[in-house]
């Protein structure tokens, strides 16, 4: 997981030279607080890139999760109905 350091955000204006380069280098990310309370991180482009990947994959999964879920309930449906969904939804004839 991150290696996480916490500061507060007027520190960023003071140091940010040295706080980019700690997240570069170390990757350590960087959890910018105001009055004790978390507010934004900064990250490496490569944990970024890591996080936006992770999305991605969890929003195809609900995807096919929704999709198996709906194709569970065609099967309820009357025959009819279920040959109208199809041809919709799969273009079966």
């Amino acid at each position: 997981m991150f290696n996480t350091n916490i500061i507060p955000a007027r520190n960023l204006q003071k140091s940010y030279k040295s706080i980019i380069e700690r997240v570069k280098t170390k990757k350590n990310a960087i959890v910018l607080t105001t009055n004790k309370k978390p507010q934004a991180a900064i990250v490496s482009l490569e944990d970024l890139d890591r996080i936006q990947q992770a999305k991605a994959m969890q929003s195809s999964l609900d995807i096919l999760k929704l999709a198996t879920e709906s194709k569970e309930e065609l099967k309820n449906l009357p025959a009819d109905l279920r040959k109208r969904a199809n041809k919709i939804l799969y273009s079966i004839k």
